[in-house]
This record gives C-alpha cells, structure tokens and sequence, in this order.
C-alpha cells in the first residue's frame, strides 16, 4: 500500500514538473521584455533631464525678451507730435516759394524812325543742377546731424547713408520696409534701427498706408 503511494506521488510530481517546463520559454521571453522595457524607460528618463535643460535655458531666454520689450520703446506708427513736425516743416516751404508772376500782355507801340535798334543780350544761361551733387549734400547733412553713434562709427553711418539714398530715389512717394530691407541686404531689425534713429531727428517721416511707409522729409 505504501510502495503505492509513494508510486503515485512521484508520478505526479514527475508530470507536474513536466507542465511546468513548457512555460520556460515563455517567463525568458517576459523576462527579456521586461529587460527591454527598463531600457526604454532609462531612455524617456533620459529625454526628460534634456527636457529638462532646455526649459530652463528658454525660460531665462523668454524673461530676457519681456525684459528688454519693457526697457526698449519701438513706436509702430507716427505719433501727433511726428504730424505736427512734418507739416510745420511743409508749411515752411510752401510760404518760402515763390509764386509764378502771370505774364503781362505787352501793347505793341511804334518805333521812331529816329532811334537806333539795339541788339538785345541774351539771357544768361541757367546752370544745370548736379542732383547727385545735391542728394550727397543733403545725405551727408543729414548723416552729421545724427547721435555720435551713428555720426560717428563707420559701419552705422555707411548704413544710414544708404538707407538715405534709398529715400532719396523717390522722395515724394516713400519707400516700404521690405523694399527698404531688400535694396540694402540688412536684417529687419537694423534697418528699423536706423530709420527710428532718423524718425526721432526728424528727418523721415513714417505712414501706414498697405504696409510700413517711410518718406523724406523735404
């Protein structure tokens, strides 16, 4: 009876071991996925220091922007003071100019037989206006009455003087920004640099009319 037992329970430990041997190969492929799965989570870990480091770079990037937006005034429109100053300044010129005399109907007259004609002199000659002598002139007027910064350093001054002989092209209808920004290969922020520098001595003028306008006041 005993030897029969005994018999019966090795059996059954014997096929118990058995069934579980089948699952051998499957707890060694969980075991690698989950080897894996620690792998990936080192990785995201990873990911979110550099994450991390990045944010805290922006941040101090953003808080510079606010700070210097704060600190600097960039006006994007003429205020009523720019108005004023530019027709003041037209006002000026119009009362200096001088009004076309209307010509005076002459009453031809006999001519005693008696007097002797007189050649008439010619009129003298008018000279011919050098405009690129002028515009250098003015760009150059314009150019010396700035700050020391932009008077005075090359480079600004090369940079103004062009922006100026831009205007001075068509100066009755203005130039726009990206016009400006493309004749003169300058970043955008430079020459909107420029231009407030020479809006503040007044020497230009800015609209908005389909865009950023900028004129010279004449």
């Amino acid at each position: 009876m005993f030897s029969h037992n005994f018999k019966a329970s090795t059996t059954f430990m014997i096929e118990r071991a058995s069934s579980l041997d089948c699952l051998e190969e499957t707890f060694a492929e969980l075991s690698t996925s989950f080897t894996t799965f620690h792998i990936n989570f080192q990785c995201i870990k990873q990911v979110h220091e550099s994450l991390k480091e990045f944010n805290k770079a922006f941040s101090g990037f953003l808080y510079g922007i606010k700070m210097n937006a704060h600190c600097v005034e960039f006006p994007e429109a003429p205020t009523k003071e720019t108005f004023a100053s530019f027709i003041q300044k037209r006002d000026e010129l119009l009362n200096k100019s001088t009004p076309i005399a209307t010509p005076v109907r002459k009453i031809n007259t006999p001519t005693p037989i008696s007097k002797i004609k007189t050649p008439t002199p010619l009129p003298p000659k008018k000279k011919k206006i050098n405009k690129a002598l002028l515009i250098k002139k003015l760009i150059k007027k314009i150019a010396d009455s700035l700050p020391s910064k932009y008077r005075d350093q090359h480079q600004n001054r090369k940079n103004v003087e062009l922006i100026l002989r831009i205007l001075c092209d068509n100066p009755a209808e203005g130039k726009y920004l990206q016009d400006i920004v493309k004749c003169t290969e300058l970043p955008r922020g430079r020459c909107i640099e420029y231009l407030n520098v020479l809006i503040n001595t007044e020497h230009v003028v800015k609209l908005s009319h389909k865009g950023i306008l900028y004129k010279l006041i004449q």
